[in-house]
């Protein structure tokens, strides 16, 4: 399994995935889920979760459409986010279902969340499903997170609105991801880590992570000795004296 936050603050865009894959018990490996493309007047960093042999297929054929002629279709060409959901879209359904849309494409397919901006257009952010279609998320939650979710949405829905800046979105990505790595061990470090601020057209920091790393650690830790303080102030029941 894997876990994935993408957030929408108000000047910017963050992006966590785990890298961590799971072929059960004994075959536990690490690779990367982010793939972000830097380049001219757009930047775009793209997570993902499902069948691994699906997602890099996507990854790899977004390189090759990179490279390839002109005419082609690629992350360069497209011209609204709109247009790129759409593109790694088909790919994830030409990857998951080379003879056609078919009841296997749920089951082979990957989920995607896109985000990012091109010159003189908004910030955006969408969640691509494995059977191709696309959504923004709401206006009031401007957070998108794909695998196992449970553990790290709780934090994301208290803290993350839509007027949010982008280094407390940065700090509950990591906070949400700490949550999921303590509750859930399919999902593992080391953690990729992407952000961008608006109107920069250049990734702002992008770090691969371990539980160790400073920025990472003393965010977590805070994040646990401030609950357990709280904790500690709670006030007594009556049974309690």
């Amino acid at each position: 399994m894997t876990y994935c936050v993408g957030i929408k603050a108000s000047n910017g865009i963050v992006f966590a995935s785990d890298s961590r894959t799971n072929a059960g018990l004994d075959n536990v490996n690490i690779y990367s889920k982010m793939f972000t493309y830097d380049v001219g007047d757009r930047t775009i960093i793209i997570v993902t979760s499902g069948n691994l042999g699906t997602s890099q297929a996507v990854f790899k054929s977004i390189e090759k459409d990179l490279k390839g002629s002109t005419g082609i279709m690629n992350l360069n060409t497209c011209k609204d986010f709109d247009q790129i959901a759409s593109y790694i879209g088909a790919l994830n359904i030409e990857h998951s279902s080379p003879k056609g849309m078919n009841t296997d494409t749920v089951l082979l397919g990957s989920t995607f969340i896109v985000g990012g901006q091109i010159k003189n257009q908004p910030l955006e952010l969408y969640l691509v499903y494995p059977q191709g279609n696309y959504i923004k998320p709401a206006d009031s939650k401007p957070y998108l997170v794909i695998g196992e979710v449970k553990y790290g949405k709780p934090i994301l829905d208290r803290v993350i609105k839509p007027e949010v800046l982008i280094g407390d979105a940065a700090r509950c990505a990591l906070i949400s991801m700490d949550s999921t790595l303590k509750s859930d061990l399919t999902v593992g470090p080391p953690i990729d880590f992407a952000v961008y601020k608006k109107d920069e057209y250049k990734i702002s920091s992008q770090k691969c992570l371990n539980i160790n790393d400073n920025d990472y650690a003393q965010v977590c830790n805070q994040w646990s000795k401030g609950i357990l303080k709280i904790f500690d102030e709670f006030p007594r029941f009556d049974w309690e004296k």
